[in-house]
């Protein structure tokens, strides 16, 4: 609970000091965005990997913060307004093994983010084709090593 009220701290503070065009800082952003994934993924969080007593305690106590993380990092995203593109392909494979933990309200709110790279890249470039190349990538290697299930892809297209 420490940590993800640092992060949000962390996120309130580059909204307020570096999100302007004269103070915009690229790689603590891109800090962020790691940290906060990193924290989402975290072996710990993901309640599907314990007892059913266990998950129901951690949720009483705690609730579900991988939730609470994805849409702080999906609002964070959509912050950056016309700075996207500078995150583009390199926080695909960040934001696709957020979306790949088996949370159904993470996912909705997450995948979402998706398309927003595509509409991104093609409305400065006519083309979506790095945001593709890297998501492909990404995917077969994430789909290769056992993530991903029947949920995700109907959701993803369905969405």
């Amino acid at each position: 609970r420490e940590f993800l009220r640092a992060i949000n701290h962390f996120a309130a503070t580059l909204r307020e000091t570096f999100l302007q065009q004269s103070s915009f800082e690229l790689q603590l952003w891109n800090n962020y965005f790691h940290l906060a994934v990193a924290f989402l993924t975290q072996d710990s969080l993901q309640l599907e990997n314990f007892s059913q007593a266990k998950r129901t305690s951690i949720l009483a106590k705690y609730g579900d913060m991988r939730a609470t993380i994805g849409a702080a990092i999906r609002d964070m995203w959509y912050n950056l307004g016309h700075r996207k593109i500078e995150f583009i392909p390199a926080m695909v494979g960040p934001i696709l093994e957020m979306t790949l933990v088996p949370e159904l309200e993470l996912r909705r709110s997450t995948i979402p983010i998706f398309f927003d790279m595509m509409l991104c890249e093609y409305q400065l470039t006519e083309s979506f084709s790095r945001f593709e190349d890297e998501i492909l990538r990404k995917l077969d290697s994430e789909v290769e090593g056992g993530r991903g299930d029947e949920q995700y892809k109907q959701l993803f297209e369905s969405m």
